[in-house]
């Protein structure tokens, strides 16, 4: 089986509510299908998801970067080369989720070649993994709408964006905590807004509210502050952005920044994701599964992906982003129930896109 052609499709849908954080606004998914499609007729499918604001991508530089660079480097391939198709594209600089992109639709076309769910091919068992539910807006209202998940999904673990107001985000975390009681898992995401001395203070502050983690409190390029507000604050500093490669992971945990990884598949695919696993292990440090703004196919996913990892599997992974979106692309939906995901036992990351959808959410033919 080898390669014989790369699908690009770029597609928003709207969002049911902005999304705001320290490091910019979210109105709409601005995604790219990724098929990737063989001589056997098996295609494998992912999406990338567009973070301006982050690595500097777009729809059009996903769908120009994947004509000009990608495709003619994977042209003839063999889709089970896994290594090798990653040795084939590692020259092209940054486009972190056209790397991904790529890759999980490798491993998704791998998983239909043999029959099996992704989370198989990687070694795992299928198990189900918990949900956190992302929280914004004013205290009162992320407050209510925790409490609502917790009653209607059975949701035990909430991220809520910070990086703004230090009293304000206080104020929201201590509605949460009141909204959904002392044995919820409770972490921050702070988008680097915050300077390492009032990320001191408000993590002082927020660990008596029982805050497990906080994801990137301050700017990376403040690498003095990052190692002392570490040092300083009794909350686990989470790496996100700033650990987007191995090597950057790597520094991250080796200097003390941080002692947990935000593991986005959409970013580091499926190949290089299991590598920062494996760091994380080797150093003692945590592994969560976050969310790139993804859709139900990057859910899909990340959950595939982290379910195989009992490391990963173990901890409350972002992945009902999803419920954000007005609509989805895919067939079989993902339903969370007793605030657990379980992984599709389809071949490969186990979705189907519905082409009515698509033809209707595109943007190339309009």
């Amino acid at each position: 089986m080898k390669i014989t052609r790369i699908e690009c499709v770029p597609y928003t849908i709207p969002y049911r509510h902005p999304i705001v954080a320290a490091s910019g606004t979210l109105d709409g998914a601005e995604h790219v299908l990724i098929r990737v499609h063989t001589d056997e007729g098996l295609v494998g499918v992912s999406e990338a998801v567009v973070r301006s604001f982050v690595y500097g991508e777009s729809q059009a530089s996903i769908v120009e970067a994947v004509r000009l660079w990608f495709e003619p480097a994977l042209i003839g391939a063999d889709p089970f080369a896994v290594e090798e198709n990653r040795a084939r594209v590692a020259w092209i600089i940054a486009n972190n989720t056209v790397h991904g992109a790529i890759d999980i639709a490798l491993h998704d076309l791998r998983g239909k070649a043999t029959g099996m769910p992704c989370w198989r091919l990687l070694g795992g068992t299928g198990q189900s993994m918990r949900v956190s539910h992302l929280l914004t807006g004013e205290p009162d209202e992320a407050g209510e709408e925790a409490a609502e998940v917790a009653r209607s999904q059975g949701l035990t673990a909430f991220k809520i964006k910070t990086g703004g107001d230090v009293r304000e985000d206080i104020a929201r975390v201590a509605a949460v905590r009141k909204a959904v009681g002392d044995h919820a898992f409770i972490f921050v995401d702070s988008n680097h807004g915050w300077t390492a001395e009032q990320a001191i203070r408000a993590l002082t502050v927020m660990a008596d509210y029982g805050v497990e983690l906080v994801e990137e409190p301050s700017p990376a390029s403040d690498l003095i502050g990052r190692q002392r507000l570490a040092r300083q604050i009794p909350v686990t500093v989470m790496a996100d952005e700033s650990a987007s490669t191995i090597a950057d992971a790597a520094r991250e945990l080796a200097t003390g920044s941080a002692r947990a990884l935000s593991i986005k598949t959409t970013r580091t695919g499926f190949t290089d994701s299991a590598k920062l696993v494996a760091l994380a292990e080797a150093l003692g440090a945590r592994a969560l599964i976050g969310s790139q703004a993804d859709g139900m196919i990057g859910a899909a996913a990340g959950l595939a992906f982290g379910s195989a990892f009992p490391s990963v599997a173990r901890e409350p992974g972002e992945l009902d982003f999803y419920t954000i979106l007005s609509d989805q692309l895919v067939v079989d939906q993902l339903v969370v129930k007793d605030g657990r995901l379980t992984p599709s036992t389809k071949p490969g990351i186990g979705v189907q896109i519905d082409d009515d959808k698509l033809r209707h959410y595109r943007i190339d033919t309009k």
